[in-house]
């Protein structure tokens, strides 16, 4: 008899965080892992109910955007565990897509926290990853994701930084730096979580507050602003302005998502998000693209979801 990998993931020990890339044990989630057919992996995560980041929702639920973090840590424990990518490699997400299956699998009563198996499957290509996956709470499909990314030697990553730094470096004559709105306005409770701030120049463009010292943003030394900042900035600035089309902030979740991310986005030149939403019957769509020095550096759409009590 063959034994399912599934069955035998445990979700009581956290891998050390030098395994996912983070610095500290409380912004790691994985807690497990095997192989799981011929090209298939099975990563156990789990997300404490308190997370200051993740659990900070108004919603009263878990937050689906929390397993693209989880889906991140899980390519890191493939890539590097069972593909031979050595630690250290710099790598950039390329496109992003999510969409959420079941809602009512991220219930939350407090106290519990959230459990779930990502099964993956990893296509390489040269310098390219392509990773689709499942995350399963239980037996119930919670949602699906992919990524597309891109490994960058040593050298090349740090020409391309170079070149690019030079192209967008901080003005001195500069706007002063964004504010966060109240967190309200975005489905928050704690102020440090909210990452835009109120629209300068335009009713539905929001510019980025980009703090260093957040402790989940920034959990690792980064020289731009983290995928996970830019994805959190589209989907505040769609509840801000999802919010002229009805829909109540404080009840939405993130349902989709395809997303895109051009070059790297620097962490003291301005940039904003601009957003147009549309939508009925509690659920929004959004566009959404974040600028800087003019360029477009990632853009995409998002569907918010207000949740059923």
């Amino acid at each position: 008899m063959t034994t399912d990998p599934v069955a035998t993931l445990g979700f009581d020990q956290l891998v050390p965080p030098m395994m996912v890339n983070r610095r500290s044990p409380r912004e790691v989630f994985v807690t497990d892992h095997a192989p799981a057919g011929a090209e298939g992996f099975a990563i156990a995560v789990r997300v404490a109910h308190d997370h200051p980041l993740w659990s900070d929702q108004r919603t009263h639920r878990h937050d689906p955007a929390v397993v693209i973090e989880a889906f991140r840590q899980a390519f890191v424990v493939v890539r590097h565990a069972y593909l031979g990518v050595p630690r250290g490699t710099p790598t950039a997400v390329q496109q992003l897509k999510l969409e959420v299956k079941e809602l009512q699998a991220f219930r939350a009563d407090g106290t519990t926290p959230l459990r779930g198996v990502v099964k993956v499957r990893v296509t390489r290509t040269g310098d390219t990853l392509d990773i689709a996956g499942d995350f399963f709470v239980g037996r119930v499909l919670a949602m699906t994701l992919s990524f597309g990314s891109i490994l960058f030697p040593h050298d090349s990553y740090r020409e391309i930084r170079d070149y690019q730094r030079a192209r967008r470096t901080a003005d001195p004559g500069a706007a002063p730096k964004a504010q966060p709105i109240e967190p309200e306005l975005v489905g928050r409770y704690d102020r440090s979580n909210v990452v835009i701030g109120p629209p300068a120049v335009r009713r539905n463009q929001f510019p980025l507050v980009v703090d260093r010292s957040h402790p989940s943003f920034f959990d690792r030394d980064y020289d731009h602003v983290p995928a996970s900042l830019l994805i959190e900035a589209m989907r505040q600035s769609a509840l801000r302005s999802a919010a002229d089309s009805g829909l109540r902030t404080g009840e939405a979740a993130l349902t989709r998502a395809e997303l895109e991310f051009g070059i790297f986005v620097e962490t003291d030149v301005p940039a904003t998000c601009a957003v147009s939403a549309t939508g009925q019957q509690g659920t929004v769509t959004a566009s959404v693209g974040i600028d800087q020095a003019d360029v477009r550096v990632a853009s995409g759409i998002l569907e918010l979801t207000e949740v059923k009590p």
